[in-house]
Parts: structure tokens; C-alpha cells; sequence
């Protein structure tokens, strides 16, 4: 059972059951979990037998839900203990205690109340594997380790969760093919690493990454395109010399020449304009994004809209990134975060958003054009903008420049 809480979403105004994960709203992702379980959803307690209680705003993967089931009894709510997990746990999460989550199991007859489950902690069978070492500047926005499993679970209570629940989205799927694969055994290993190679004929790793690669019907491919460990939908277009690595391209997604996708969820009928680029992003359906100074970390909402040479900042190098929730400034627990902007909302060129930035549906922003060329004076050139107005250099030597 799937209780609301009446929760929105900023800057969007979404309802949270309709936060986009994977391409689908977080009700569907839900139901897809509980069906895979072999679980039935329903609309009210079961009097007879004990039930799953799950809230609207908990995203959980068919692993945790079985995980749950096998290892706990009712009356029971799910915690997380690990180490690792916890501490590359999102901020913001309104958690009664650190790993505690709006996922448990009541008794039959029981009320539908979390309070009254006593926590549990359940082993999602977390690995530990070594972060990726960046650049020494950027050491301290990044974990030492990283969490992989395919059992996910985290609660949207921010737009920041909107991000967090893709990428762990993205990184249970791999974790799930990978433990999948795993378990076969070694002859189905090899027919299945046989198949692989007669379908690309080769072992390079990049043709190896692109026939893992999904492409769904009328996809339309640029030779010089490199597409990697990727989901195409429908009629996807992808330009010439454009990279895709580990992302999920809704149908009808338009990818423009040399731009470049890493780890982002792009909705249907997305765009990213030429030399773009939408690293560890969201993108909701419809949403265009020009050739900014590299987008990272962002969430572009419906139909919304952001022109050439937009700059979003995306790390701190001081304290926390701060932003909005409930009503004022606190800290997100995190120094990599872009921004959040609104469906339909529109940006033009130049206009710079600091990190941890909302702009609000349907927004009109435009950068100051004080320097932006209106009007010109007749006289010997060379000229210079000044104040908008194209002045022969000449007339300004007795004047500051």
C-alpha cells in the first residue's frame, strides 16, 4: 500500500508521486518495484495478512522490497547501516533517524503509521568499490569509496533528490546486469560473452560498451557517434563526433554534433544543441539545452529552455552548497551541485546561475546587455561599445576607457 503525504516539489510545483526517474514518474517506478516483487498494490490495510507499507515519496528497487520481505517480519521498517552507504547518503532527506526510510511491513489489521514500526536494519548486500580520482581541486567534493548494489532506496524531499534517485537509478541497473550475469552459470557466461562478440566482432572496449548498448526502433546514428553502456528509446538522433556513456535517452531524444552526454537521464523529446554538454543531469521532456560552459549536476524541467554561452556554477570550494528547502537557506551537505531550472522556464545568453540556483517556472531571464551593441555613431573606425552605443575610438581619447 502507497500512502500520499502531500508533498511538492520546488521549483517545479510537481507533485511528488510525478517526479521524473529514469524517464517515468516516481508513482510508476514505484508500482513496477511492488509488481516485480510479487506483490500486489492495493488502496486500503488488508484486515487479513500482513502488508507492505511504502509512502509516496520513497523510491525502491524490486532488490530492497525483496530484501525487506526475506529478512524482516511485521511489525518492521526498513534501515541502512552500512557504512559506506551512509555516509554518500543525499542531505536533505527528511529521515526520522540516519537510514531509516518510509518502507515497512504492519501487521494484518495494523494502521498504516510508520511511527508504530519499530526500524529493522536490512543488509541490501552493499559493495564497496573505490571512487574515481579527479583532479587534487576537486578531492574534497568527492567520497573516498562509493556504494554499488542494486537494491536503491531514497526519499524526494528536494530537487537535489530528483538527481541523487537517477544516479543511484542508473547505478542499480548496471549493479543489477552485473550480479545478474554473476550468478549464471560459466556456460551461459561464455554464450552470452560469445553472442556479444559475434554482435560487434571485436574487443575493443568502446565497440564491446556500445554493443551493450540499447537502441530502440528509428534511432538515427552518426558513424563518428560513440555511444557507450547506454538506453536509447525511439527515433533517437545522435549527431556526428556526439558522445553517450551511461545514459538513458528518452524516445524522440535529439543529440546535436559534438555534444556530449555522461551519466544523465534525458525525458522524450530532449535536446542538447551542438557541443553541448549534460553531465550527471536530469532532463525533463522537451527540455533544450544550448552550448553553455558545460552543464553538470542539473535538473532542466518541461519544455524549458537555455541558450548559448549560459553559465551554471556546480562546486563550491568553500562551505556546503546552500540552497532552499521549506523556507530558507540550508546547507545541501554536498560542494557539487548545479541548479534547478523550472518547466518552460527560459534563459538567454550570458546569464550566469550560482550553484544550488532554483528559477521558477515559466521564467523570462536575460543577462544584463549593458555592453550589448543598440546603436552606432557615424565616424572613422576603428569603434568600441560603450554603454551600447558603437563609437569611433577616436572621440574617446579624452574620455576613461
Amino acid at each position: 500500500m502507497v500512502v500520499p503525504k502531500g508533498r511538492c516539489i520546488p521549483p517545479f510545483g510537481d507533485a511528488v508521486a510525478e517526479v521524473q526517474i529514469l524517464g517515468r514518474s516516481l508513482a510508476q517506478t514505484q508500482g513496477e518495484a511492488i509488481a516485480a516483487a510479487g506483490l500486489t498494490q492495493v488502496e486500503t490495510p488488508p484486515a487479513d495478512q500482513p502488508y507492505l507499507l511504502l509512502s509516496d515519496r520513497t523510491w525502491v528497487t524490486e532488490a530492497t522490497l525483496r530484501a525487506l520481505i526475506s529478512q524482516a517480519q511485521a511489525p518492521a521498517r526498513l534501515q541502512v547501516t552500512d557504512a559506506t552507504w551512509l555516509a554518500t547518503a543525499s542531505g536533505l532527506q527528511e529521515l526520522t533517524a540516519p537510514g531509516v526510510f518510509e518502507v515497512g511491513l504492519v501487521p494484518a489489521g495494523g494502521s498504516p503509521d510508520f511511527d508504530s514500526l519499530p526500524p529493522v536494519p536490512i543488509d541490501l548486500a552493499v559493495e564497496t568499490r573505490p571512487a574515481p580520482k579527479e583532479h587534487p581541486a576537486l578531492a574534497h567534493a568527492m567520497p573516498d569509496s562509493i556504494p554499488f548494489t542494486d537494491a536503491g532506496i531514497h526519499q524526494v524531499d528536494h530537487w537535489l533528490h530528483i538527481l541523487r534517485t537517477n544516479w543511484m537509478a542508473l547505478s542499480c541497473t548496471i549493479a543489477r546486469e552485473v550480479r545478474g550475469f554473476s550468478q549464471k552459470p560459466w556456460w551461459a557466461k561464455a554464450w552470452k560473452f560469445l553472442g556479444l562478440l559475434l554482435k560487434v566482432r571485436s574487443l575493443r572496449p568502446d565497440k564491446l560498451a556500445r554493443g551493450i548498448s540499447h537502441f530502440g526502433k528509428g534511432c538515427r546514428i552518426h558513424p563518428t557517434a560513440v555511444i557507450e553502456a547506454s538506453v536509447l528509446g525511439e527515433n533517437v538522433e545522435v549527431g556526428p563526433f556526439s558522445v553517450v556513456r551511461g545514459s538513458l535517452l528518452g524516445d524522440g531524444v535529439r543529440i546535436e554534433d559534438q555534444a556530449t552526454i555522461n551519466a544523465s537521464v534525458l525525458g522524450a523529446g530532449a535536446r542538447v544543441g551542438r557541443r553541448g554538454t549534460a553531465n550527471l543531469c536530469v532532463l525533463y521532456e522537451g527540455a533544450f539545452v544550448s552550448a553553455g560552459n558545460g552543464f553538470q549536476a542539473s535538473v532542466f524541467g518541461k519544455g524549458s529552455f537555455l541558450a548559448w554561452s549560459v553559465t551554471l556554477f556546480d562546486i563550491s570550494f568553500g562551505r556546503p552548497i546552500r540552497v532552499w528547502h521549506r523556507g530558507e537557506k540550508v546547507s545541501s551537505e554536498t560542494y557539487f551541485l548545479g541548479a534547478a531550472v523550472g518547466h518552460r522556464a527560459r534563459i538567454g545568453g550570458k546569464v550566469q546561475l550560482g550553484y544550488g540556483s532554483e528559477v521558477p517556472n515559466d521564467s523570462l531571464l536575460v543577462a544584463d546587455a549593458g555592453e550589448a551593441l543598440r546603436n552606432w555613431q557615424e565616424g572613422e573606425g576603428p569603434h568600441r561599445v560603450v554603454g551600447g552605443c558603437a563609437r569611433p575610438v577616436g572621440s574617446l581619447k579624452d574620455e576613461p576607457v
